[in-house]
């Protein structure tokens, strides 16, 4: 049995430094993030600003496990980008807590 787990890690090994060599290893983009830039409550939609400096457009309902009205300006936020009929907009958007670390 430990010389089948040997042989098993080393086909593994072989396997992964083959891809490696053809550029076959996956890759995580990070996720968008940036700050909240603006809120306007009485039409139920923000804006952020991108870590780039886009402003991005995002609705009451795109925000995911928190409340609309409890979001600040400055609030760090997670989001997922899409095209927009007039521009890019963030169809879910993730607020960032003080411990989480953004790459």
């Amino acid at each position: 049995m430990a010389i089948r787990d040997a042989f098993d890690a080393a086909r593994r090994q072989l396997q992964d430094y083959a891809r490696k060599q053809r550029n076959k290893v996956k890759r995580h983009e990070p996720p968008l993030h940036g700050r909240i830039s603006k809120l306007v409550p009485l039409e139920d939609f923000g804006k952020i600003e991108s870590s780039d400096g886009k402003e991005i457009y995002f609705h009451r309902n795109s925000v995911v496990d928190a409340d609309f009205d409890s979001l600040a300006i400055g609030n760090d936020v997670r989001y997922v980008e899409e095209a927009g009929d007039e521009g890019p907009q963030a169809s879910t958007v993730y607020i960032i807590g003080k411990h989480h670390i953004v790459d």
